[in-house]
């Protein structure tokens, strides 16, 4: 209703046409403008009065463009259509009223309905005068308007009709009827304008004002009063109204006004005046935002929303009242047939034997949206309850219908079984649908009891749960690889159906979220909401979508929706949230933790985490909300000026002040009401500070119950366990680390500080190792996530350099002082700082989100707190902030402060990140760098392995710890050399990240990237070696790569053969890959092509320069890379060939060679070239090798001659057309200097010349220089070589020819020559004559060089000749010389012996491919080597059976080079098989101990190979051996102990490991007579000596026992019941005879010592006291002293075991590991981190150090009495933790079916500890007797926890 003011103008003013309108918003300063045409005046005429003359004749406005500036809200539709949809309802009212003969009740509801609202006292009172003009006739002739009524009106239907009779008006208006009857005048309408005075208030039409319109609205309080309106406006108002009447004098006027309804406004009265009315000022056209659109609104388009309303309501009404009719025609019991129409209504379904009703799915649907549009606009309260209350109970049937129904699919179904389940399947999916109908009437009249039924909302829930649980996730947990594959099946075809169903369940539960929100329920119904949305999430989703029947997303969408139920019941009902958390934690172990399912919900950036992920940080940051705040609140509209308002209430506390009033009206803001000053703040801070902090220690309170349960859950849990909470735990902190930076998860940053603190704590208190293992990975991966979100926020403020807003400038320059340290914390709390900006971010994006409006207020309360907690003073800005953040932190709501500038997501992110950054767990970031850096140095291996992995984590996110971290570089060069291969290989992959983030660190740890690649540790080698390519590829100097190269080589001929063919990849790759291209150039290369082959020669050669080793192992790697095996042989061939030439093009030019590489350097590298590949050159090489054959004046000439031959030798078999005249001319140079030649040379020269020969085929020259050597040694014969020295020499010369010419030239055929030269001739062959002729030398007389020499020379001869060492003179010097004892004369035979072998084997090995050349030679040499072969069989057969007890004493008898090549002597004749294992096997475990590695590793080998071939024969042989490698160690090592240190290893660590590759029966046999020889006879002890030899053997067996690496828990706990019973069989009876014997003890003594109870006391007099009266005998005391350190060293050891493998007093393991049962068995036992062999070592060396003097043995005497005595295993398992059942058992002595004596000790006395019993094999004590003198050792205690 209009105002007062605009009343008095209705009712005194002009008569202005104005249609019916709706929309009350003011008008535009445009809209107005046209106002102001339609009044007869603009405004800019408005200071003048306007006359009808000169008046242009408005334009007469539509019902649409009129009522738009009316101040009427009637919603009576005018255009076609809403007349034709209005209508409707009328036109059903008319039909009922004739079908029912005007007895319609729904037209008298209809009538009663309408009546309220014509009552006379409630209608308003407006006074419309009535057209003077006839109404009757015009003058034209035509009918008027309204006609001849009578009693009823012809145009009223029967509805209108029956209104107008029950209504009385006349009071108002008089009689209608009066109006459309009265006589007409029939005179002409005056078409002149009617003045104001000839139109009186009696003759204007009332108008009937809707119901909405009776009451006026408010004005504002305060408001300006009414301006006066001017003479001027008056005078236009009179002149508007002329115009009007004009208009409306016309017939054309009067036909088109009555085209729609109109309102006739009288004009002024006389005595009216311009003060009486107010003048409205144009209004202000809005301003929109910037970046928000404007919003156009077409007037035209424009519905009647009070209008559409109605029609909704009466829609709904018409459709209810149509089923309530068809029910009734259908269930009354005398109504007449029911219309087909009503049957249309419902559908019959048989169910339990019986036709039950159900509504239409079609009336279903329709209801559905008919209740969906009218709860939206809010008029499901004009519906009458009863009918709301009726339809839920029909709906009600359908859901009851379906809890009766089975929806189970059973795989034995056939077509139509299933069928049937499809039907039921179709009504359960209406059943969803009446749920809908239920749940929208319950949300839409959310305070009306009645419809809110319990028993009804229990319906709908066990309608839900018995859809999902029988049919849905059946389905979904289906798999074709088990019992699901026929599910599936059956399932298929169908999957739309169930799809569909799951879709329609999906929309109920959306459903149940916004009744939740909306409606109080009971905690029953809330209950079953609760399991029922915790099945659903953690129901198992398929892993892969070929696999899933409805698709993977589809079923992730219930999910999601079970999530906004939990998330709604939490934050709602306060008192439910221990229960979710606890259904939710106990339900984790369902989820999976592998494949793509194990994350499926989607966020905002594209990015997945876990569903349940999701779930608990929703709950955290809802926690700290209470429900009120999360209620969806529309926040009123935001005017352009209260924006300004809000922006100036933050910007000065002057503005602040000036505006308080307004600040006041628009805020609210208690900064303008309360007056702040310094005391005001200071409270108001410390409220909002209190508050803050109450409501953050909710959710800090909940963060640390979730994470407290993880954790603790996972350390009772490893990765490769059953249960999945350790790798739940992993990917939980993964997810938390993904939304770390998204602002829509505000509480990841809580989470995750808890949990850092968490892992802290472990990590710096006494936890065990896996513990902090954990704690140690979880904290590398949460460091590398706060330095990968310092990058990412990096790259996020150069994205907005770009950008020119002031806020992104501002945000820039915020996180530069952040990188550079000086950003002060408060800069981020001020009013216009980055929460602000994300907390606006964040509203404008999804303000009535659930999961937005808890993160606004969880960050909105962590704002208030870092402010209430922050020292700032109360300046401008804070003072109106505190107040400001109070207010919103009491509504529990973040307003949205729009500023003219939007925030972008860039920006949001950006200030986000700046927040998190200042906060609690980025603040940690230094603190977790110094632990992981600390717990690198600590005494757990895996704990340093581990801290490792995780600085490497970093390093790899952040490469500038590097530089804050300081001692990083030193720790790591000590991890480096570890004794823990895990640790070793940690440090090394830290090393490769440290030098691939800083290249500069090379040099710093090429030394031990060098020294690793020859680590014990496979792994850890392959890894050095990848890293050496990596450093050699950066790496630009020459000495580095060779070096590096040098180092891969070795590693070529690795025993591994992954490692070597890595190494040997790597080479390839570095020094040949890079020339493939440039060897399939063209013959001329290009310059830099040629340069760069250049470079790669001279470091091959610098490379050979480093050793015999290196050259061996590249001539191995060539020959791999150029042989058949290799793919890129023919190019690697091409590389080295091209090499060669450049070689060669350096020796010939000595300006082309740089600086100090000399000629001998580049020949001798040739030569390895040639060993590897002859083919690589050509006769024109050799001919520039020629000369060097000819000159040998000069030791560098002799070095060059040697390497020249080489390559002569191997090249030449290989040149076919090579100029006969060169090889004679080679040939002459040989033999002219064959006497200048030292051993080495001569040996090549021969082999040489003899490649000549077979070429030039001239073998005189040979004959004649043998046969001329021959005749010098006979003459030397005759001379005593002792006594000359120049003869000496050059009978060593000839000897060392013969030996060398006799080795490699086959001069059978030349037998005539040599018996012509050498008359008389009395040998049958050359080679029997050069032995015969060098044997003389060869004697003990002979000067030992000399002697060397000719031994040599006859084993080179014999090698060639094999039958000459069956020769008994022959042997008889072999013989000889390996009796005497002369290292060097043994060394030399020993290696003829084993060259020999290494030939037959080799030859053994290469049989197959013998041929090379043409047919004929291939059967020659196919013969020839067959012949030799049986030979050489021969040969090897007698060395070993004559000469093998020669050569074991020699490799037993000391440790020098002559043992070494004795040992490999006895490893060749067991890998040829010539002796049986037992002959040299003792031998072969002796030699493994040697502390020469080399020894060591050629006699394992050798043993690996006998155990592996003779299992079962060389069993009984190990004890044999186990006793020869303790004469081993004890004469040759001078060690007797039983084990080595760096760490403690045992011994025999190799025979071990050995052993172990056999089945376990086979382990435990030996381990059984292992501890056998431990055990003894008192009376048989060997106890001669200080320290008996059997003691010393004990000793060594024990401590081997105790550095065993025991493969499985079986051995472990058979080697600890072996033990057990040698001490509970032996050690009674040596406690005995010490109690007795030495101590005395008597039995009167005994029965003494019995209290009056019965109960043992101690006794009075003491061990010692007892032994002074009578001393027992030395030699006896030494010999029970003895015995009792034996047994007391073997318990020491079982007591170490036990510990350190971790079984517990009764035998059982610690939590966690195997229980010793069933397959548990099998597997590697673990040792306890901290435990080392230290103290057990120590424990052995002083009881054996106790036989040194009597005082000594008699206290060794009484601890072992004492330890047979006192349960001290019971003490430590009572004083230490609480260990539980489950454990692996150590058997007992009476479970191995071996009895256990008693001990002598006595029982205990009183308040001593009770007995234990027999646990673990602890030997039982006799009762009654006392403990005598129970005086504890000075020593610790070895049952002490050694960690």
């Amino acid at each position: 209703m209009a105002p007062a003011s605009f009343q008095h103008q209705i009712s005194s003013g002009p008569t202005v046409l104005i249609p019916i309108e709706t929309r009350r918003e003011t008008p535009s300063s445009r809209e107005q403008h046209q106002i102001s045409k339609v009044n007869g005046h603009s405004h800019a005429q408005s200071n003048g009065a306007l006359t009808p003359k000169h008046a242009r004749r408005p334009k007469l406005l539509s019902v649409d463009e009129a009522l738009q500036y009316s101040p009427f809200s009637s919603i009576v539709p005018f255009n076609t259509v809403d007349q034709r949809a209005a209508r409707e309802p009328l036109e059903l009212l008319d039909a009922d009223i004739v079908r029912t003969q005007g007895r319609s009740a729904m037209a008298q509801h209809a009538l009663g309905a309408i009546k309220g609202y014509l009552e006379g006292s409630e209608l308003t009172d407006l006074n419309f005068k009535q057209p003077s003009y006839s109404t009757e006739r015009r003058s034209n002739g035509r009918v008027s308007p309204w006609g001849d009524r009578r009693s009823k009106f012809p145009s009223l239907g029967p509805f209108a009709n029956m209104l107008l009779d029950s209504t009385q008006l006349e009071d108002r208006c008089g009689s209608l009827r009066s109006l459309f009857s009265a006589p007409v005048d029939s005179r002409a309408v005056d078409p002149t304008p009617m003045s104001p005075e000839s139109i009186s208030s009696k003759d204007v039409i009332p108008r009937k004002i809707s119901y909405h319109d009776r009451k006026p609205p408010p004005t504002r309080a305060g408001g300006p009063p009414p301006k006066p309106t001017t003479p001027a406006m008056a005078a236009a108002n009179q002149e508007s109204f002329a115009s009007n009447t004009h208009i409306m004098a016309t017939p054309s006027s009067i036909k088109q006004v009555n085209r729609t309804p109109i309102v006739l406004i009288p004009p002024l009265s006389a005595e009216s005046s311009l003060s009486d009315y107010k003048t409205f000022r144009e209004h202000e056209p809005r301003k929109e935002a910037k970046g928000r659109p404007a919003v156009v609104i077409s007037h035209d388009k424009v519905r009647d929303q009070r209008a559409v309303a109605d029609q909704a309501s009466d829609d709904l009404r018409t459709l209810l009242q149509g089923i309530f009719d068809a029910e009734e025609q259908i269930t009354e019991e005398n109504a007449a047939v029911p219309s087909t129409e009503a049957f249309s209504y419902f559908t019959w379904i048989h169910h339990g034997g019986a036709e039950v009703r159900a509504l239409a799915t079609d009336k279903l649907v329709k209801l559905d949206l008919s209740l969906q549009k009218v709860t939206t606009i809010g008029k499901l309260g004009d519906i009458p309850i009863d009918d709301l209350c009726r339809l839920q109970k029909l709906c009600t049937k359908d859901l009851m219908i379906v809890q009766s129904s089975e929806l189970s699919i059973d795989a034995t179904w056939n077509n139509d079984d299933f069928s049937a389940w499809l039907q039921r399947a179709g009504l359960a999916e209406s059943a969803l649908r009446s749920a809908r109908i239920i749940l929208r009437i319950m949300i839409g009249l959310k305070g009306e009891k009645r419809v809110c039924s319990e028993e009804i909302l229990q319906h709908v829930v066990g309608v839900l749960n018995q859809i999902f649980n029988q049919c849905i996730i059946p389905v979904v947990e289906a798999r074709p690889r088990d019992a699901g594959a026929e599910i599936i099946e059956l399932v298929s075809p169908h999957k739309k159906e169930i799809g569909q169903l799951l879709y329609q369940a999906n929309k109920v539960m959306k459903m149940l979220v916004e009744m939740l929100a909306k409606v109080d329920i009971a905690e029953t119904i809330i209950t079953g909401l609760e399991f029922f949305a915790i099945r659903i999430l953690f129901v198992e989703n398929a892993q892969l979508e070929k696999e899933s029947i409805l698709s993977i997303q589809k079923f992730e969408a219930p999910r999601r929706t079970a999530m906004d139920i939990i998330t709604g019941v939490f934050a709602k009902h306060p008192e439910q949230r221990p229960f979710i958390f606890d259904e939710i934690l106990s339900s984790l172990q369902k989820l999976p933790t592998k494949g793509q399912n194990a994350r499926q919900f989607k966020l905002s950036d594209g990015t997945s985490i876990q569903l349940v992920s999701a779930l608990i940080m929703r709950l955290i940051q809802t926690s700290a909300a209470p429900a009120r705040s999360l209620v969806k609140v529309r926040q009123p509209r935001v005017t352009t000026q209260r924006k300004r308002r809000l922006s100036a209430s933050c910007s000065s506390e002057s503005e602040a002040e000036n505006s308080s009033k307004t600040a006041n009206d628009d805020e609210g803001s208690q900064a303008s009401s309360v007056g702040p000053n310094d005391d005001t703040y200071d409270h108001a801070k410390q409220r909002l500070s209190k508050e803050a902090t109450d409501l953050s220690s909710i959710s800090a309170r909940d963060a640390q119950y979730v994470m407290g349960y993880l954790v603790r859950r996972a350390l009772t849990a490893s990765k490769s366990g059953d249960q999945p909470y350790r790798h739940l735990l992993d990917m939980f902190a993964e997810d938390l680390i993904l939304v770390l930076g998204n602002a829509e998860w505000p509480a990841a940053e809580l989470l995750l500080n808890v949990l850092m603190s968490i892992m802290m704590n472990i990590t710096e208190t006494k936890s065990t190792a896996p513990a902090k293992t954990m704690a140690l990975e979880l904290l590398g991966i949460m460091g590398s996530a706060i330095s990968e979100l310092v990058v990412g926020t990096q790259s996020l403020a150069r994205n907005l350099e770009n950008q020119d807003s002031e806020r992104g400038i501002h945000l820039r320059q915020m996180f530069d002082e952040y990188v550079d340290g000086r950003f002060q914390n408060t800069e981020l709390f001020v009013w216009d700082g980055p929460y602000r900006i994300v907390l606006d971010y964040l509203a404008s994006v999804d303000s009535e989100g659930l999961p937005t409006r808890s993160a606004q207020v969880f960050y909105l309360i962590q704002w208030a707190k870092n402010v209430g907690t922050a020292q700032s003073t109360a300046d401008s800005e804070g003072k109106p902030m505190v107040y400001q953040l109070q207010k919103m932190l009491s509504s529990r709501a973040w307003n949205p402060t729009y500023n003219t500038e939007t925030v972008t997501k860039g920006q949001c992110r950006l200030a986000y990140a700046l927040t998190v950054l200042h906060m609690n767990f980025c603040r940690r970031f230094d603190r977790t760098v110094n632990i992981l850096l600390d717990s690198v140095t600590s005494e757990q291996i895996t704990v340093r392995t581990r801290s490792l992995k995780s600085v490497t984590q970093m390093l790899e996110k952040d490469p500038s710890l590097l530089e804050r971290a300081r001692n990083v570089k030193t720790l790591l060069i000590k991890c480096a050399a570890d004794a823990s291969p895990m640790v070793r290989d940690s440090a090394l992959m830290l090393i490769g990240k440290c030098i691939q983030q800083k290249p500069a660190l090379e040099q710093d740890f090429l030394k031990p990237i060098l020294s690793l690649s020859s680590d014990p540790t496979v792994t850890v080698r392959k890894r050095s070696i990848k890293l050496l390519k990596e450093v050699y590829c950066r790496n630009g100097s020459k000495e580095v790569k060779s070096i590096i190269v040098e180092y891969l080589l070795q590693r070529t001929t690795d025993d591994d053969k992954g490692v070597s063919e890595l190494a040997s990849q790597i080479l390839e790759e570095v020094w040949f890959a890079p020339f493939w291209k440039c060897s399939e150039d063209a013959a001329e290369l290009p310059i830099h092509n040629k340069l760069a082959l250049k470079e790669q020669m001279e470091l091959v050669i610098s490379t050979t320069r480093n050793g015999d080793g290196v050259s061996s192992a590249l001539v191995s790697l060539l020959r791999n890379l150029l042989g058949s095996g290799s793919k890129a042989a023919p190019s690697n061939s091409k590389v080295c060939q091209k090499l060669v030439s450049t070689a060669f093009e350096s020796m010939i030019d000595p300006e082309a060679r740089p600086e100090g590489l000399e000629q001998k350097h580049i020949v001798q590298c040739l030569t390895l070239f040639a060993r590897a590949d002859a083919r690589l050159f050509d006769a024109e090489h050799l001919q520039y090798l020629q000369p060097y054959t000819s000159n040998l004046t000069t030791a560098e000439d002799s070095n060059l001659l040697r390497s020249v031959v080489v390559i002569f030798r191997c090249v030449l078999p290989v040149i076919p057309s090579i100029q006969h005249n060169l090889l004679r001319e080679i040939q002459s140079a040989l033999f002219k200097n064959v006497h200048k030649l030292g051993k080495t040379e001569l040996n090549e020269v021969a082999a040489c010349l003899w490649t000549i020969n077979t070429i030039l085929n001239n073998p005189e020259r040979l004959v004649k220089l043998i046969v001329s050597v021959i005749k010098y040694l006979r003459i030397y014969k005759l001379k005593d070589m002792s006594q000359n020295e120049k003869d000496t020499k050059s009978a060593k010369r000839c000897v060392q020819i013969v030996g060398a010419f006799g080795k490699h030239c086959n001069l059978e055929s030349e037998l005539g020559g040599f018996q012509e030269a050498l008359a008389p001739w009395q040998w049958t062959s050359v080679s029997g004559m050069m032995i015969n002729s060098i044997e003389p030398f060869a004697g003990s007389s002979q000067p030992l060089s000399l002697r060397v020499d000719a031994l040599n020379s006859i084993g080179l001869i014999c090698q060639a000749s094999p039958h000459h060492f069956n020769h008994t003179d022959v042997s008889d010097v072999f013989q000889k010389a390996l009796v005497e004892g002369q290292s060097d004369v043994q060394n030399v035979v020993l290696g003829n012996f084993r060259d020999f072998f290494a030939i037959q084997e080799n030859q053994a090995s290469n049989k197959p491919d013998v041929s090379q050349a043409n047919g004929s030679a291939a059967t020659n040499g196919r013969l020839g080597g067959s012949m030799k072969a049986s030979e050489g069989d021969g040969a090897s057969a007698l060395i070993a059976q004559r000469f093998l007890q020669n050569v074991l004493f020699i490799a037993l008898a000391s440790q020098d080079t002559t043992a070494l090549t004795a040992t490999e002597v006895i490893a060749s004749i067991n890998r040829q098989g010539l002796v049986h294992p037992k002959e040299s096997g003792p031998a072969l475990v002796a030699l493994e101990t040697s502390s020469d590695p080399a020894i060591a590793s050629v006699a394992c080998q050798a043993h690996a190979d006998v155990h592996q071939q003779h299992e079962s024969m060389f069993e009984r042989e190990y004890m044999r051996a186990i006793v020869e490698a303790y004469r081993y160690q004890k004469d040759v090592v001078k060690d007797t102990c039983g084990f080595r240190i760096g760490p403690h290893m045992s011994k025999l660590h190799s025979t071990f490991e050995i052993i172990k590759t056999s089945k376990s029966k086979y382990q435990k046999k030996f381990i059984s007579n292992f501890c056998a020889k431990i055990d003894f006879e008192l009376d048989k002890l060997d106890v001669s000596g200080a320290v008996p030899a059997s003691l010393q053997l004990s000793r060594f067996l024990i401590e081997n026992l105790a550095f065993f690496d025991y493969g499985r828990v079986e051995e472990l706990l058979h080697t600890l019941n072996c033990m057990e019973k040698i001490v509970a069989s032996t050690g009674p009876g040596v406690a005995h005879c010490i109690n007795t014997e030495v101590f005395h003890v008597r039995v009167d003594a005994i029965l003494g010592a019995l209290d009056e109870s019965g109960q043992g006391i101690e006794a009075t007099t003491t061990r010692h006291e007892c032994a002074a009266t009578a001393e027992v005998a030395p030699q006896r005391l030494h010999r029970l002293t003895t015995a009792s350190i034996i047994l007391s060293c073997l318990w020491d050891t079982r007591t170490y075991l036990r510990r350190l493998y971790g079984l517990s007093s009764n035998g059982q393991a610690k939590e966690g590991k195997s229980n010793g049962k069933g397959k548990d068995v099998s597997k590697a036992p673990t040792k306890t981190p901290g435990i080392n062999g230290d103290r057990v070592v120590a424990a052995i060396a002083e009881r054996v150090e106790s036989l040194g003097s009597r005082e000594k043995m008699t206290q060794q005497c009484s601890a072992f009495v004492e330890l047979l005595s006192v349960d001290h295993e019971f003490r430590v398992a009572a004083e230490g933790d609480e260990e539980g059942a489950g454990r692996p058992k150590t058997p007992s002595g009476d479970e191995a079916g071996s009895p256990v004596p008693m001990s002598g000790g006595g029982s205990r006395g009183a308040g001593k500890r009770k007995r234990s019993g027999s646990v673990a094999g602890t030997p039982n004590k006799k009762r009654g007797r006392p403990t005598l003198g129970r005086r504890k050792s000075s020593r610790k205690s070895m049952e002490e926890d050694e960690e």
